[in-house]
């Protein structure tokens, strides 16, 4: 099949796709009227998929893009704007997790609705590590506490700033300060070629997180894994981490051993209205 194709049957004349196309590389045939893509302008294309999901007669085909996997969106799962509020105003980070660990399938697809999450130029740049197995994750905290011990050794200024003695000592009586005895953690990492890798996978995050919370799953950000990550050889290695590869963050994720009664307190948003 073309790259841009539009089934002239179906196809409206109303000119819907042609609007919504972020790159602006379609335009309506003058001879018919059916949209149709700029000659030559494949390459411009960034692939969001946009003109095949915003068409209301189903008309237009994209290659690489199986029609079948654009679901319809199903209006009766539209969300009610105090139920959404209450919904990300109750969103947790979870500290205290049980012992139980996830299962495979929710946390599957949890993973897959990060797919929808937004990226710079449509270019999706987040690879994952996706750590399941509760005792691998047990020696993550471990190769992260060895990091610590090293740094102060090595760099007392840097274990200062990080407060590593009193996550080494918690270690050492059996307390997990730096995972929080989480069973599982993701991983959110970038090559160098990303063009927005920081903002592109804090976003990502940022949908794991709510992703999981909507199946009852807690999620915690990991600030000292991704330190540790991005620093220590043999957690890089465990990870498998490409040379060129970077942890942006990370979500520690289990279930929480608490149920939150209240939405908590927060101070006024600091906004300007112009």
């Amino acid at each position: 099949m073309p790259f841009f194709e539009v089934d002239a049957q179906k196809c409206k004349r109303d000119n819907i796709c042609i609007d919504e196309c972020p790159i602006r590389i379609l335009i309506a045939d003058k001879e018919t009227g059916v949209a149709k893509m700029r000659q030559g302008a494949e390459d411009a294309c960034i692939r969001c998929g946009h003109c095949v999901a915003v068409c209301p007669s189903g008309a237009v085909r994209l290659e690489g893009m199986p029609f079948d996997e654009f679901v319809p969106v199903r209006r009766e799962l539209a969300i009610e704007a105090d139920a959404a509020e209450q919904f990300l105003r109750g969103r947790r980070s979870i500290r205290t997790f049980k012992e139980q660990p996830v299962e495979h399938d929710v946390l599957a697809r949890i993973m897959d609705t990060v797919r929808w999450a937004p990226t710079a130029s449509h270019r999706q740049p987040v690879r994952w590590v996706m750590v399941e197995d509760p005792a691998r994750t047990r020696e993550i905290a471990s190769l992260i506490i060895d990091w610590m011990m090293y740094l102060r050794e090595h760099d007392p200024e840097t274990a200062k700033r990080h407060n590593v003695a009193g996550l080494i000592a918690g270690s050492r009586k059996g307390v997990d300060l730096v995972l929080r005895g989480a069973p599982h953690i993701a991983v959110a990492c970038c090559d160098g070629g990303a063009t927005w890798p920081a903002v592109d996978s804090a976003i990502a995050l940022t949908y794991l997180e709510l992703a999981a919370h909507a199946h009852g799953v807690g999620a915690c950000w990991g600030g000292y894994f991704t330190y540790a990550a991005n620093a220590y050889a043999p957690l890089r290695e465990l990870l498998g981490l490409g040379e060129d590869e970077r942890v942006q963050g990370a979500q520690m994720l289990g279930y929480a051993k608490y149920r939150y009664r209240r939405l908590p307190w927060r101070k006024p948003l600091p906004v300007t209205w112009k």
